[in-house]
């Protein structure tokens, strides 16, 4: 027997590929969101603040906690309304700076058991290539990080698709959704 299609059902389910799939394509045509992301979170942040700081004027709310955080916040929202593209920068640079400090100590470690270890340059050989990517990263941040954004976007896309297209091809289970509820809760035994 056919059975009309709950069309609120699929599109309840769907809707978090179908923004996934928006992210996906503004973050894979305009990677420089970010700099538009970073004010949007600078805005935030500055708001919150605010709230924090005032807050402080009731002695309720006074505690030397919220006037660390309100400053904080604050803070981190200037500079990021000022100077947009800080995160963009800093996140490649820290996450360049892990990579090289990690390598570095791989490669003291390699040199430390040579003695031991008849086949040690292999390690030492790998941790030097990551620290060379980690100095690439660091000295080239705003290029890496609308690269990554942009391989995330085809990520979000791809994975958005797959999702849509499956859900699509398992129709026939939305069309079973009012007959069928499945019970899915976990009941204790006491």
């Amino acid at each position: 027997m056919f059975r009309k299609i709950n069309w609120k059902t699929f599109w309840y389910t769907n809707i978090f590929s179908i923004l996934t799939l928006a992210a996906g394509i503004i973050f894979t045509a305009k990677p420089d969101i970010i700099t538009t992301t970073c004010k949007l979170i600078g805005g935030v942040c500055c708001g919150a603040g605010a709230v924090l700081l005032l807050l402080c004027l009731f002695p309720k709310f006074r505690s030397q906690q919220n006037i660390i955080y309100g400053l904080t916040f604050l803070l981190i929202g200037v500079l990021l309304e000022i100077i947009p593209i800080l995160l963009k920068v800093l996140i490649p640079v820290l996450f360049g700076g892990w990579i090289l400090a990690s390598s570095v100590s791989g490669m003291y470690r390699n040199f430390v058991f040579r003695h031991d270890v008849p086949k040690w340059w292999i390690g030492f050989s790998l941790c030097a290539a990551s620290a060379l990517l980690a100095i690439f990263v660091m000295t080239r941040p705003i290029s890496v990080m609308n690269d990554t954004v942009r391989i995330i976007g085809i990520g979000f896309t791809l994975h958005a698709v797959i999702r849509l297209v499956s859900s699509l091809l398992g129709m026939e289970g939305y069309k079973a959704a009012d007959a069928n509820v499945v019970d899915t809760t976990i009941q204790e035994k006491h």
